[in-house]
């Protein structure tokens, strides 16, 4: 059985380096009436490339671990950005994850 692929967790958005910025799934929340939207954008502060060669193929989306959302993404003619409306209790922690098809795996998470 192979090892699942290493994450890498961006704990300290302010403090992450510019290779870090442009790999993280940064995570904004907005409160809408009953809901909570959800923003999730790769290259919030660093943009991140959109080539054929390098770009990012997927984002997930968590809530304490159970996976919710998922966008597939291809290069070139999309932008790695994407939102979701929810309905979680206070305390909830969500996850986003995001593939960079050369960098791997990079997450951060916000605790509603």
């Amino acid at each position: 059985m192979a090892d699942a692929p290493a994450v890498t967790l961006v704990a300290d958005f302010v403090a992450a380096s510019d290779f870090e910025k442009k790999h993280t799934p940064f995570i904004t929340l907005e409160a809408q009436l009953d809901r909570l939207l959800v923003n999730v954008e790769v290259g919030h502060e660093v943009p991140h490339p959109n080539g054929a060669d390098h770009y990012i193929t997927f984002i997930e989306l968590y809530a304490n671990g159970a996976p919710i959302a998922r966008l597939d993404l291809s290069p070139v003619v999309t932008h790695p950005r994407f939102c979701v409306p929810v309905s979680l209790p206070p305390d909830t922690v969500v996850r986003a994850v995001e593939h960079c098809n050369l960098h791997g795996l990079w997450a951060y998470e916000v605790t509603i």
